[in-house]
């Protein structure tokens, strides 16, 4: 049977994400939950030489209550020169930069308009290179979870600023990381797959229960 998961969008997702959809076939977006301010929706975790720095999307959220499927993008900050300029100076000289950089410059270069467009975007990307076969999609806006008894629910598991919530599954795993001598957990996907390239997906499947 195939095993589905729902869980919200988050931009360059942390590694304790990764851990939920590991063993996913399908991986469902909730588009219709109500968009958190300071969350991991609009913002990811790299780490530089002035070690933890916070990449955030800007947005035009509007007033009241907003469905995360429409906040939209406040592009006229050129906010992708910025982070990509972050990216580069953080993870320039690790193992794997420059095998992946392409990729992901491109895909997060391509115009967006809404947060969940380009969420969506780089979550689809980062799966193919960790070269997990996996189908992305939106959960259709209202639908009831009442009749998907296959589907595993994980929205709201991953909560706060670069903490692993509690009662996680997900066990950091060392790696060796740009900067520091002590390890930083839970970080985006962007250092791991920066600093361990093809063995990322090993450092995810060991962090699951600590195996």
């Amino acid at each position: 049977m195939d095993r589905s998961v729902l869980i919200e969008s988050h931009y360059f997702p942390c590694l304790e994400y990764f851990s939920l959809l590991r063993s996913a076939d399908k991986v469902w977006i909730h588009v219709d939950e109500t968009y958190v301010k300071q969350s991991y929706r609009n913002r990811c975790y790299i780490l530089g030489p002035n070690k933890i720095q916070a990449l955030s999307v800007p947005i035009h959220r509007g007033s009241g209550k907003v469905p995360t499927q429409d906040v939209r993008i406040a592009n006229e900050s050129r906010w992708q020169n910025n982070h990509w300029r972050s990216l580069a100076s953080a993870y320039g000289k690790t193992p794997f930069f420059t095998f992946f950089a392409d990729d992901i410059r491109t895909t997060l270069y391509q115009p967006y308009n809404y947060l969940i467009d380009l969420n969506l975007a780089l979550l689809t990307k980062c799966l193919e290179l960790l070269m997990w076969n996996v189908e992305v999609d939106f959960w259709p806006r209202q639908a009831s979870l009442a009749t998907a008894s296959t589907i595993i629910d994980q929205r709201g598991k991953i909560v706060g600023k670069n903490h692993l919530s509690e009662n996680s599954q997900f066990v950091p795993i060392r790696y060796i990381q740009a900067f520091g001598k002590d390890f930083v957990t839970n970080l985006s996907i962007i250092d791991l797959l920066f600093c361990e390239g093809p063995h990322a997906d090993n450092v995810i499947r060991r962090s699951i229960f600590g195996r």
